[in-house]
C-alpha cells in the first residue's frame, strides 16, 4: 500500500504597512484678526507604540506664532483610558502689546458610555506682557500687567463629553456636548472657578454635494475665589466657550 501522506497547505501572508502619519497645511481669514496659515505632521504609529503625535505652527496678521506639540496614548497601560500631554506656545504683538502665552498640559479620557465619557485635565501656564512701543501710549489697563512680570497659573479641570459624530475630525452627521467645570489656585497669580459647556450638530444636508449645516452653542461662568479676577482669565469673544 502507498504511504500516507499528509494534507497540508501552504499559506502564504504579504503583510504592507499603511501609512500612519499625514501631512496638511491650512490658509483662514477672519475680518479681525486678517489672513493666516497653519501646518501640521501627524503621526498615529509615534515610535512603533501606537501613540498619536501631533506638530504644529501658525502664523498670522499681528505677528503671530504659534506652536503645539501633543502625545497621546489611546490605551494607556493597556485600559481602554487615553492618556497624553499638550505643550503650546503662543507669541503675539497687538498695537503697542508684546504678549509671550506658554503652557503644559496632562490629560486622561476615561469612557463611561460607548458615547459618554469623562476627562480630566491639570494645566500650568505662563504669560508675560511687555511694551513695544513706549507706555505712555498703552492703555492703562495693561500697564499693569507690563509691571508685574511673568503670571503663572495652575489649574485642574474636569469635564462630561457626550459624542455621537460620526467622524471627529470631519463630522457630517450626529453631535457633540461637553460640560466642564475649572478650578484655578493652587498657588500662582490666577484663582477663579470656571464652569462651561458647549454643544455642535452636525446634519448632512446633500449626500452628493456633500453640503453640512450645523449648530453651535456654549456658555461659560467664572468667578473669583479672591474678589479679584486676572484680565486674561476673563472669558472673550474668541473664548472656547
Amino acid at each position: 500500500p502507498a504511504n500516507d501522506v499528509s494534507d497540508y497547505v501552504i499559506l502564504r501572508v504579504s503583510v504592507k504597512q499603511l501609512s500612519a502619519g499625514s501631512v496638511g497645511i491650512a490658509t483662514n481669514y477672519e475680518v479681525d484678526k486678517g489672513m493666516g496659515v497653519e501646518g501640521h505632521i501627524d503621526d498615529n504609529n509615534f515610535f512603533g507604540q501606537g501613540y498619536r503625535a501631533r506638530l504644529a505652527a501658525g502664523f498670522g496678521r499681528h505677528a503671530v506664532q504659534n506652536y503645539t506639540f501633543s502625545v497621546e496614548d489611546p490605551y494607556f497601560l493597556g485600559s481602554p483610558i487615553s492618556a497624553g500631554f499638550d505643550l503650546q506656545k503662543t507669541h503675539l504683538e497687538d498695537g503697542s502689546l508684546d504678549i509671550n502665552d506658554e503652557s503644559a498640559a496632562v490629560r486622561m479620557i476615561v469612557p463611561i458610555t460607548e458615547s459618554i465619557s469623562t476627562s480630566f485635565k491639570y494645566d500650568l501656564r505662563f504669560l508675560q506682557y511687555g511694551a513695544i512701543s513706549e507706555k505712555e501710549k498703552i492703555p492703562s489697563i495693561y500697564t499693569t500687567l507690563i509691571e508685574h512680570g511673568k503670571f503663572s497659573s495652575h489649574s485642574i479641570s474636569q469635564s462630561i463629553i457626550y459624542n455621537t459624530l460620526d467622524n471627529p475630525i470631519v463630522p457630517r452627521k450626529g453631535m457633540l456636548i461637553s460640560s466642564s467645570y475649572d478650578y484655578a489656585g493652587f498657588g500662582g497669580d490666577s484663582q477663579y472657578h470656571r464652569i462651561g459647556s458647549r454643544a455642535s450638530y452636525f446634519y448632512l444636508l446633500s449626500d452628493d454635494s456633500d453640503i453640512v449645516g450645523s449648530l453651535r452653542f456654549g456658555y461659560g461662568c467664572v468667578i473669583p475665589s479672591n474678589k479679584n479676577l486676572q484680565l486674561f482669565d476673563q472669558f472673550s469673544v474668541s473664548s472656547n466657550y
